[in-house]
């Protein structure tokens, strides 16, 4: 018995010394197991989840390119912003967020909804809509946040512990002059894509651009500082300079303003050009908008209506066939007509605006005063073919080149079809359609001695080292008239503003050259609109040496509609705003007050009030009141402070008021009486 125990006992140890044996062996297999799934089977996969859990892509985004002025202001920025998105499926509460995983009785998605609503100033059934979609893992909630709204909304999340939130870089664009220059610049759309003007047309070198990188983090999920692994850094844009002076576009925009609240008008256009180099100074169109928040308004207002309009110049054409006429040797300015005031042509009878004649004048006189029948007497001795060849050579009928978006070609008469009628409406300028740009352009030839210019807005487009990669400049299109043929219309021209039908654009001391025009408005079934006119006057300054040209265009201004009435005016105002804010003296000064007058006329000290510099090279402006326009200028000349001036007379009003500490190169508006 007690050997049959004691081989039982032999057995039984051998048993469990084997198990003993066995399960380390065991262990070890499963170990092994273990680390081939581990580390083959399942090694890529792991590797990545072990570091999408210390490290994190962000996008960068470099802000889009600046748009400045010639000088170098601002007209449009951009900053980095965040704008939130949520993953609607990532939005169910966490129990690790709370408290020995007790998780609040709510639904995440109404409370996220309720929150945010005030804070995003969006509806909350609109949110909760949106956070409620059961199949999208990426909603936009809104774009381009204030830095502000930003922190507000991290700091709801957070305290809420609310879930699938999302910020990404993006830029957002700032125009930091509101609607200054509105069409020109245009805007960009929520995806940095220019949509309109200048912003869409130079959009490939100035939109911003995104680029990858790592972050690192610690075990409680703090950023562990800049990791060298595939580190970029977002490159910066190229910068666009216009060719746009923009005190002179306030000046031209506060002038259209002005002018719209007078007569009432459907819309209007000004244009300011060098005529030498074809630059564009300032172009302002009526109605605008602001760029910053340009959803709120109509797509019309968006049009640039100095190139997209088309109309009927009207008489502002006279000079061009005026200078066919010239060059063709058909007229000279002293050659004769006799202006009996009504012209019968093939049952057509053209007539002077006023019906009666002025008898026997020379062509100088029917520039002078706009005379109809003698430009289709001269109309039928050119033809329609040569006209049309001249109008062809002065860049109508086709777009100027230039690099403004949106230019229209305008329309001209087919030679081969017109009849001596259409002969005397393309001479008066009907019949024909044209743009303010096409306009100005061609009076620019006739102020420049003969050269067709391609105009341009772009100055220069720099890079972010500062070097210029393209180079805005004067480019001649053709000759078009000879030097002497511009200085004898210069001088029919100057005449029309210092004896003839534009007296009104008149300024004391300037020689001024310019032509009237008003026309009937095209209705766009076809023929003319009943009552409608479009008010026009084109010029330059001065008029023997011009260093500006203007162009001025009222559309269906109410009341007073003739060109001398309502746009000859905006010219003349307009213009002396400018010629003071440049300090473009007069090349005339009699009748004007003498230095030793002024000194005379002003305070009891016989001194001009003195501008004060302050410490860190800010002005502070004086009292201006009862000064006259030189001696406002004179004073505010010492600040380096641009003016505008409103009325005439001595100064009674001023704003910015006494006192006031401003930047050398703001601009003061004085107002006279």
């Amino acid at each position: 018995m007690m050997r049959i125990q004691h081989v039982f006992d032999l057995a039984s140890g051998k048993k469990r010394a084997g198990i003993i044996y066995l399960l380390p062996v065991c262990i070890a297999c499963l170990v092994v197991i273990r680390l081939f799934w581990i580390q083959i089977v399942r090694g890529e996969a792991m590797a990545q989840e072990a570091h999408e859990q210390i490290a994190g892509q962000s996008t960068e985004v470099s802000p889009r390119g600046s748009i400045l002025d010639r000088n170098g202001e601002d007209l449009a920025v951009s900053i980095i912003s965040k704008s939130l998105y949520v993953n609607p499926k990532e939005m169910d509460d966490n129990p690790d967020y709370w408290p020995k995983g007790k998780v609040p009785q709510r639904d995440p998605r109404k409370v996220a909804a309720d929150l945010l609503s005030p804070v995003l100033n969006i509806k909350a059934d609109e949110l909760y809509a949106e956070f409620s979609s059961p199949d999208r893992q990426f909603v936009w909630v809104k774009r381009t946040l204030d830095p502000a709204v930003t922190d507000e909304v991290k700091a709801v999340l957070k305290e809420n512990k609310i879930n699938g939130f999302h910020f990404q870089e993006e830029s957002k664009r700032y125009y930091t002059k509101n609607t200054l220059a509105a069409q020109v610049l245009g805007f960009v759309g929520t995806d940095d894509k220019g949509l309109e003007g200048i912003e869409a047309s130079k959009d490939s070198i100035i939109k911003g651009k995104s680029s990858k990188r790592w972050n690192f983090f610690d075990a409680r999920g703090n950023l562990m500082g800049e990791s060298g692994l595939n580190e970029v850094q977002a490159p910066k844009m190229n910068s666009v300079y216009l060719t746009i002076d923009s005190k002179m576009q306030f000046i031209l925009e506060k002038s259209l303003d002005e002018a719209i609240a007078k007569t009432h008008a459907a819309g209007a256009a000004a244009i300011l050009m060098d005529p030498h180099t074809g630059e564009i100074l300032g172009m302002a169109s009526r109605p605008t908008f602001d760029p910053n928040d340009f959803g709120k308004y109509p797509s019309t207002s968006w049009t640039n209506r100095a190139v997209t309009m088309i109309y009927e110049p009207g008489s502002v054409f006279k000079p061009i066939v005026g200078c066919a006429g010239l060059m063709e040797g058909v007229i000279t300015p002293t050659t004769p007509f006799d202006d009996l005031g009504t012209l019968d042509i093939g049952g057509r009878i053209v007539k002077n605006w006023d019906g009666s004649g002025l008898g026997a004048i020379t062509y100088t006189d029917v520039i002078k005063f706009s005379v109809n029948t003698g430009m289709a007497h001269l109309g039928l001795k050119l033809g329609g073919e040569r006209m049309t060849e001249y109008a062809k050579k002065f860049g109508f009928g086709s777009v100027t080149g230039s690099d403004v978006p949106g230019e229209q070609a305008g329309i001209l008469y087919d030679p081969k079809e017109m009849i001596p009628s259409d002969e005397a409406s393309m001479s008066i300028g009907q019949g024909i359609a044209v743009t303010p740009l096409q306009m100005l352009r061609a009076i620019c030839v006739i102020a420049n001695g003969g050269e067709l210019l391609k105009p341009y807005v772009v100055d220069k487009v720099v890079a972010p080292d500062g070097q210029i990669i393209e180079q805005g400049h004067k480019q001649v299109e053709r000759r078009v008239i000879t030097e002497e043929v511009a200085s004898q219309m210069r001088t029919m021209m100057e005449k029309v503003v210092s004896e003839g039908g534009g007296k009104t654009a008149q300024i004391k001391g300037y020689k001024i050259a310019g032509k009237t025009g008003t026309a009937e408005k095209l209705a766009e079934g076809g023929g003319y609109a009943a009552g409608l006119y479009i008010a026009s006057f084109v010029g330059f300054v001065p008029s023997d040496k011009p260093e500006y040209a203007m162009l001025i265009m009222i559309d269906s201004p109410q009341g007073a509609f003739y060109g001398s009435q309502v746009s000859a005016p905006i010219f003349r105002d307009t213009l002396q705003q400018i010629l003071v804010a440049k300090g473009i003296q007069p090349s005339d000064f009699s009748g004007l007050p003498s230095v030793e007058i002024v000194k005379e006329n002003i305070h009891n000290d016989n001194e001009l009030p003195q501008i004060t510099l302050m410490d860190d090279g800010r002005v502070k402006v004086p009292n201006l009141g009862g000064l006259n326009m030189r001696q406002v200028a004179a004073v505010l000349e010492q600040g380096h402070l641009a003016f505008i001036p409103h009325g005439r007379g001595k100064a009674v009003r001023q704003s910015p008021g006494t006192g006031t500490i401003l930047n050398q190169d703001d601009v003061i508006e004085v107002w006279f009486r």
